[in-house]
């Protein structure tokens, strides 16, 4: 499967969501996807909350060692949105948005059973 075609399934199989996109650590889209009349901009999500999610993964690191302390995900709730961040390797990770009623659990489950086609396809 394709980015595109990853990104579109969870997207499109999780009720609430609104966008996903691939990212580089440095927040440049690899590739993204968006419902028809979702308004987020993930690339400005990914460069601002991406450095909260590189902060949490060292301060992770520094208190529970490298390889327990190895953060994998984090969930911002926000007033109007739900942001969903899975690492995928050092230099990348996924990151899905959600409305304020979209279902979270849904969402990790679907990007745990694609990780492995999304890490195929970097």
């Amino acid at each position: 499967m394709t980015f595109r075609e990853i990104l579109t399934t969870l997207v499109d199989r999780t009720p609430g969501a609104l966008s996903a996109a691939v990212m580089a650590a440095d927040g440049v889209a690899i590739d993204e996807y968006a419902r028809d009349g979702a308004d987020v901009d993930l690339g400005a999500i990914a460069v601002e909350f991406g450095r909260i999610f590189g902060q949490s993964q060292k301060v992770a690191a520094a208190l529970y060692g490298a390889r327990d302390g190895e953060l994998d995900e984090l969930l911002l709730v926000l007033g109007a949105h739900q942001i969903l961040f899975r690492r995928l390797d050092e230099d990348s990770f996924l990151i899905l948005a959600l409305d304020h009623t979209g279902l979270v659990g849904k969402a990790r489950w679907l990007a745990r059973n694609l990780l492995q086609e999304i890490r195929e396809a970097l």
